[in-house]
């Protein structure tokens, strides 16, 4: 009954009021959802960072400990690719916006600029994240090839690996799918709101 009455009211008042109205309403929906998104990016980083912890002393261990040339080179690559990873991430994040510094249209460009470089990452993963990752792994394992005892060990390791790529690389299309393009369609509609009223 209540929400008869708001929309009659809405309807019935001056159409400047009905566009602050649908300006506030997309206004609160936008910062609603980006507050999610730069959550799940932070909390994103966060297991990187502490994936990243572990293993890197890890790999950096086995340089001294594996006996083959090819794994002690790998561990080496490993190590530095992940504290690679940590600074891409962190290199991305820092343009996030801040709402209270700037204008709320400048704010607004800004989002959409961060939003498309964010989609640009996610597109790219394939070549900056799971390439050199199954390349770096794959090329550890070379170095125990010929032991026979190690010879399913390296099967299975290597189907986990190529699993674990391409569960990255469609995860990264979905999150483009679902959480990006929805944002952005939502700020640039925000955006036009914006710009038509000025």
């Amino acid at each position: 009954m209540i929400e008869d009455e708001l929309i009659t009211i809405w309807q019935s008042s001056p159409r400047e009021e009905q566009v602050k109205f649908e300006k506030s309403r997309l206004m609160i929906e936008v910062e609603t959802s980006l507050d999610r998104f730069h959550k799940a990016i932070k909390y994103g980083i966060v297991i990187e960072a502490i994936a990243v912890l572990i293993a890197s002393p890890v790999f950096i261990y086995y340089i001294f400990i594996v006996p083959h040339i090819l794994s002690k080179v790998a561990s080496a690559l490993i190590a530095i690719w992940g504290i690679f990873i940590i600074i891409h991430l962190k290199r991305a994040k820092r343009n996030k916006p801040d709402l209270f510094s700037e204008s709320y249209l400048l704010y607004l460009h800004k989002t959409r600029e961060y939003l498309y470089k964010q989609k640009r990452l996610r597109d790219t993963a394939l070549y900056w994240y799971i390439l050199p990752a199954n390349a770096f792994v794959f090329l550890f394992l070379a170095g125990f090839i010929g032991i026979p005892e190690k010879t399913t060990y390296l099967i299975g390791m290597v189907i986990i690996c190529t699993l674990l790529g391409i569960k990255t690389y469609y995860y990264n299309k979905r999150v483009v799918k679902k959480k990006i393009i929805p944002r952005l369609e939502k700020v640039e509609e925000l955006i036009k709101v914006m710009e038509s009223k000025e």
